[in-house]
C-alpha cells in the first residue's frame, strides 16, 4: 500500500503523542484539521493505523516478557497459531515459512518463572524453544522515520 507525504507526516506525529488534537497537528503540517481527520480515518480503514492506545511497559507494570517459539509443520502451524493467539497472556502472534510460530507473551512476574510456566501448560505439548525476558534493552513500538519513507 502507497502511503503520500502528508499521511507519513501525519503517522510520525501520532506515532510520537496519539493525543495529539487533529486541529494541533493541522496547524503543525499548515492543512485543515478535516483533511487530517480524513486521512487518519483513511489509514485507520486501510489497516495502516490499527488503534490509538497507551502503550504500556510490562516490566514497569510488574509483569514479564517471554518469546516462545513453536516449531510446528506448515500443515499445521496455521491451526496452532490460531489457538493460540486466543490466549490472553499472547500479545503478538507470528508464523513463519516453514512452520515456526513466534509468540510474544506478557505473563505474571512471579519467583522461578511459575507465569511463564503457567503459559506454557495452556499452549500444549508441542515442541518449542522458550525465552524468558531478563532484562528489555528498548522499548519502542514505533516505525522509524527512515523506515515510513520506503513505499508501503
Amino acid at each position: 500500500m502507497k502511503i503520500d507525504d502528508l499521511d507519513r507526516e501525519i503517522i510520525k506525529h501520532l506515532q510520537k503523542d496519539a493525543r495529539m488534537s487533529f486541529r494541533e497537528l493541522g496547524r503543525k503540517l499548515g492543512v485543515p484539521h478535516t483533511t487530517i481527520f480524513t486521512r487518519a480515518e483513511r489509514l485507520v480503514k486501510r489497516g495502516i493505523i490499527k488503534k490509538f492506545s497507551a502503550i504500556l511497559h510490562p516490566h514497569k507494570v510488574g509483569l514479564r516478557i517471554g518469546f516462545i517459539v513453536v516449531n510446528a509443520t506448515p500443515s499445521e502451524s496455521k491451526d496452532i497459531a490460531r489457538k493460540i493467539a486466543e490466549l490472553d497472556e499472547a500479545c503478538k502472534v507470528f508464523r513463519t515459512v516453514d512452520g515456526k510460530i513466534i509468540v510474544k507473551a506478557i505473563v505474571p512476574d512471579h519467583p522461578n518463572y511459575e507465569g511463564l510456566e503457567e503459559f506454557l501448560a495452556k499452549l500444549g505439548n508441542y515442541s518449542m524453544d522458550v525465552y524468558p525476558i531478563h532484562e528489555v534493552v528498548k522499548f519502542d513500538h514505533t516505525i522509524s522515520e527512515g523506515m515510513l519513507k520506503s513505499e508501503i
